[in-house]
């Protein structure tokens, strides 16, 4: 496999496995990938909110070589904008081996599906304005704590109103609480100002509004659309994985 590695940061809720049925079509378009595990109740150590996982965003890419392709789900679309922002802006080669060479230089794209592509200072609560409206008041996220939670139910609503319902079932299987200050915290630094973007808009989308989602698209040096739900990696994996391709190959 050729060309730089494609990191995928998954969103709220879920973890690295949620891009599962993605990775074979990944693989037939020849891209090398890293899904990220971020922090958080059941997944990996550290501290669970947007500061906390974007250092170990950070972390995890410093210790990749060669150049890359940073890709955020839903919220995970927060944690690159502020991670690969925090890193080295310096110009690097593309070359070296990941640790002082130039990190920022060696993102060559990011790309946001479904994502929060934020601005400083802004969080994912405030830019999910408007958000969708559930058919029934219980079919969204639930505070529990400082952890929010989603049912089974809504889960299945909110994420997966088109997938295939033997995956969408496992995906159900596999979430785990969230905590407030992922959603509720500001980004302080946005690294699309410096980064060429791709924004994926998954227009059927009952967890981020598709109007949401254009807004900050607007923001995206070029912006592609999915007749999808909230996860096209489960519903459109072939269409999703040929605009990744895209996006790592010649920079979508």
């Amino acid at each position: 496999m050729t060309g730089p590695t494609l990191v995928l940061v998954h969103g709220a809720w879920h973890g690295a496995r949620s891009w599962d049925p993605l990775l074979p079509f990944l693989g037939e378009e020849g891209l090398r990938t890293l899904a990220v595990q971020l922090p958080g109740v059941g997944r990996a150590p550290g501290r669970h909110d947007l500061a906390g996982h974007s250092a170990f965003l950070r972390a995890e890419l410093e210790n990749l070589t060669g150049p890359l392709v940073v890709c955020g789900h839903s919220y995970g679309g927060a944690v690159v904008t502020q991670a690969v922002s925090g890193l080295d802006s310096g110009p690097g080669d593309g070359l070296g081996d990941g640790l002082g060479d130039g990190l920022g230089g060696r993102v060559r794209r990011l790309v946001y599906v479904a994502a929060f592509m934020l601005e400083v200072g802004e969080s994912c609560v405030d830019a999910a304005v408007p958000a969708p409206v559930p058919p029934e008041p219980h079919l969204t996220s639930v505070a529990e704590g400082d952890y929010l939670t989603v049912s089974e139910e809504a889960a299945t609503h909110m994420f997966y109103g088109d997938c295939d319902p033997a995956l969408a079932r496992a995906a159900v299987a596999s979430l785990t609480p969230e905590h407030l200050m992922t959603v509720g915290s500001p980004v302080t630094e946005a690294a699309w100002h410096t980064i060429p973007s791709t924004y994926v808009v998954c227009e059927n989308d009952q967890a981020l509004s598709p109007v949401a989602q254009a807004r900050m698209a607007g923001r995206a040096t070029r912006t592609l659309s999915l007749d999808s739900s909230h996860s096209p990696m489960l519903s459109r994996p072939r269409e999703l994985a040929a605009i990744l391709a895209e996006a790592a190959g010649n920079g979508g």
